[in-house]
């Protein structure tokens, strides 16, 4: 049954190439206890952390009931990769429904499949009713400036590796960040901001 009285919970990680922002999703993915799903189309989370693609209906299936989604969208819609995520966004938020534990929904550079003036019917309801069913959306991005409103605007962690392009620490900043510190910071260090409460941490991966 849908709660709406849960927390809200979403994040957006932002860096540069190599700065270590999908290191750092893919941890959070290993260490939180969840059912994880992640639009790999480019393939990176299964080859890094070692686990098997699903790339049809059946391994979608066979695949929730490990807790660990890693969808290749290229058997069932190849040279579509927008209709391909369209598609991750509405059967993760179906099964989100079903899966009663904590979800997160992991997509990189979803700016690919959007502007900053418009957005897949099928993410705005993953990112605007996922909160009720305790799904917790997480995306990665070197280009946060690229993102719709409405992903960065409820985002309640924001997590900033290093940024070079103005652009990007421009949207940072107006997100609540301090553009110096996260211009400044080495490859591998992040600063995690709580747009909540206010608070901030300062981390690496490597």
């Amino acid at each position: 049954m849908s709660d709406y009285t849960l927390p809200p919970r979403s994040t957006v990680i932002c860096g540069m190439t190599g700065s270590g922002k999908t290191t750092f999703a893919l941890r959070a993915l290993i260490n939180i206890p969840c059912a994880r799903f992640v639009f790999d189309d480019m393939g990176q989370a299964s080859a890094r952390l070692y686990r098997p693609h699903a790339a049809t209906s059946h391994e979608l299936e066979a695949a929730l009931a490990t807790n660990w989604v890693l969808y290749n969208p290229h058997r069932m819609f190849p040279g579509q990769v927008e209709k391909a995520f369209d598609f991750f966004c509405d059967w993760s938020f179906q099964k989100s429904v079903l899966v009663p534990t904590h979800k997160i929904i992991l997509a990189d550079e979803v700016w690919r499949f959007m502007s900053p003036h418009q957005i897949p019917p099928a993410l705005a309801r993953l990112a605007q009713m996922g909160r009720a069913e305790n799904a917790h959306l997480m995306i990665s991005t070197q280009v946060p400036h690229k993102i719709h409103a409405s992903i960065t605007g409820q985002a309640t962690e924001l997590v900033c590796f290093r940024l070079q392009e103005p652009l990007a620490l421009d949207k940072v900043e107006e997100l609540g960040a301090d553009r110096a510190a996260i211009a400044a910071l080495p490859l591998g260090q992040f600063i995690a901001y709580n747009r909540l409460s206010g608070q901030c941490l300062i981390g690496r991966v490597f």
